[in-house]
């Protein structure tokens, strides 16, 4: 079962309205967040059910003049306050009631919505699942009628499922109806049988059908309503009537799907192997027979996830990489058990879903989101990220700052101001190879590397200081740059004094570069 996820509104003047509302427990798989009732209809979603609670009529009016389907309206006052607006509300509230009052009808209304929520989960469920499947399945009534079919039911009686549903199987197969007193409709036999045991009932049935005759393996399980009583039947045919075709569809099938694909018999020995994955094995058909799939897994597939199983829908599925080519991909492997209709494991089939572009793809958004576009350093976000995840290690940090920047981009633009700060940190990597560094924001840059090796760090620093002097000196320019430098011994616990503490620092170091070029 799915969350049923709310968005619960308030515009209130009675606070305890609002307070007994977010106490009530809602019920299970509920999630709700509580939010003031935006000034703006837009700030409302439209794919998730939203409530608005309100005892202001004003709020009241705009609300229901958003005429909004996802939009579930509750009024605390007097209804003949709310006579404007009665066909947008879900409900009315006395105002003033006591907490408890309140709870219960608040979960009343969720209780209700959720109903909806899961009712259509279901019928779309079920519809979604019986058309997907390659059989015929119907629904029928106690007294024969069909209430339900699927794609396949139509395709194979050649007429629409307004022409079948609340119609018998005389009709739908269009075969002579017994004469009158003739006794039971077509097929209540084997449901008599399903119903009086409370089992899935399994025979042959050959059927007449405009194609000429059929044979189906009828399966037939008794449906129960909330009571335990029955009201009818579900069914299942399955067309046996060419099964010796079976074998070369299946081929055909698993041939052209665009995934590699195998299907293996109950000791793992390949009955199909589709040439998608001949490609990224390197197994020929002629080596299929013989082709060892346990063995070559352990072999060839590197894991990438923990994976996962699924022992209700028997399978088993892990994210795998795996070099083929020269290339290395990525695939989501899915093992499925294959089992019988007395629940035996007949066979397995393997699929393997190519992810290499997705994961090239997160792996791009992620560099963007933690890289300074104008530098390739790392950005602010993932310096502090890092120093985060780093507190209980020895590190030495270095913050440093460029002097006489700004005259840079004064004087020349801020095309030369890129150019230099380009170039500045290129010079830091070359120094400090094996640090994270980032560009804080504008002439702003840090490091950090481990240890606390002050011997290094001072004479890399002063390495750092000439080789940026000389570097732009000799494109006519000014500039120093100024590091100041901060240690932990792997007990940090306040990043931002951290920072702080190398920041101060700098200037520190700064105000002796700005006092010397004075003098």
């Amino acid at each position: 079962m799915i969350t049923f996820n709310l968005k619960i509104f308030f515009g209130l003047y009675d606070e305890a309205v609002e307070k007994a509302v977010k106490e009530t427990v809602l019920p299970e798989q509920t999630a709700a967040e509580f939010l003031p009732f935006p000034e703006k209809k837009s700030q409302i979603p439209e794919k998730v059910t939203a409530v608005f609670i309100t005892d202001k009529v004003s709020l009241l009016r705009s609300a229901a003049d958003l005429h909004r389907k996802n939009l579930h309206i509750v009024y605390c006052g007097h209804a003949a306050d709310a006579c404007r607006c009665l066909n947008h509300l879900d409900a009315i509230w006395p105002a003033g009631e006591n907490p408890e009052v309140v709870k219960k009808r608040f979960r009343i209304l969720i209780k209700n919505l959720k109903n909806e929520f899961d009712a259509r989960f279901w019928k779309d469920t079920l519809l979604t699942t019986i058309n997907s499947l390659p059989d015929m399945l119907w629904y029928k009534r106690a007294d024969g009628i069909h209430m339900l079919v699927n794609d396949m039911f139509t395709e194979i009686v050649h007429k629409p499922k307004k022409q079948i549903h609340g119609k018998d199987h005389f009709d739908i197969w269009d075969v002579p109806r017994p004469a009158e007193g003739g006794g039971e409709f077509a097929c209540a036999e084997s449901e008599e049988i399903a119903i009086r045991t409370g089992k899935t009932y399994i025979c042959d049935e050959p059927v007449k059908t405009r194609d000429g005759m059929k044979q189906f393996t009828t399966y037939k399980t008794p449906v129960y309503d909330m009571y335990g009583n029955v009201f009818g039947t579900v069914g299942i045919g399955h067309d046996v009537t060419n099964f010796s075709n079976l074998g070369i569809e299946l081929s055909i099938l698993v041939e052209n799907l665009p995934f590699p694909m195998i299907i293996f018999s109950a000791d793992w020995k390949v009955i199909r192997m589709n040439r998608a994955f001949e490609e990224i094995s390197g197994i020929s058909a002629e080596q299929a027979e013989s082709f060892d799939y346990p063995s070559w897994k352990q072999k060839t597939l590197i894991p990438v996830s923990s994976g996962a199983e699924d022992a209700k829908k028997h399978f088993k599925i892990q994210e795998c990489r795996l070099v083929c080519g020269g290339e290395t991909k990525y695939f989501i492997v899915r093992e499925q058990e294959i089992r019988d209709f007395f629940d035996h494991v007949s066979g397995y089939f393997l699929t393997m879903q190519d992810i290499t572009y997705q994961r090239a793809y997160e792996r791009s958004i992620i560099e963007a989101a933690n890289t300074d576009m104008l530098t390739n350093l790392y950005n602010r976000r993932y310096f502090y990220q890092f120093l985060t995840q780093n507190a209980s290690r020895p590190m030495t940090l270095l913050y440093m700052d460029l002097d006489h920047f700004k005259a840079v981009n004064d004087n020349f633009g801020h095309a030369k101001g890129d150019e230099v700060l380009i170039k500045t940190a290129r010079i830091i990597q070359s120094l400090f190879p094996e640090t994270t560094a980032a560009r804080l924001g504008g002439d702003e840059f840090a490091l950090v590397m481990d240890g606390n090796n002050k011997e290094f760090v001072t004479k890399q620093c002063g390495r750092l200081e000439e080789t940026i002097r000389e570097t732009f000196a000799n494109e006519g320019l000014t500039i120093t740059i100024s590091i100041g430098i901060a240690e932990t011994t792997g007990n940090l616990e306040d990043i931002d004094r951290f920072i702080h503490e190398g920041d101060t620092r700098m200037y520190e170091i700064k105000k002796i570069h700005h006092s010397a070029a004075a003098v």
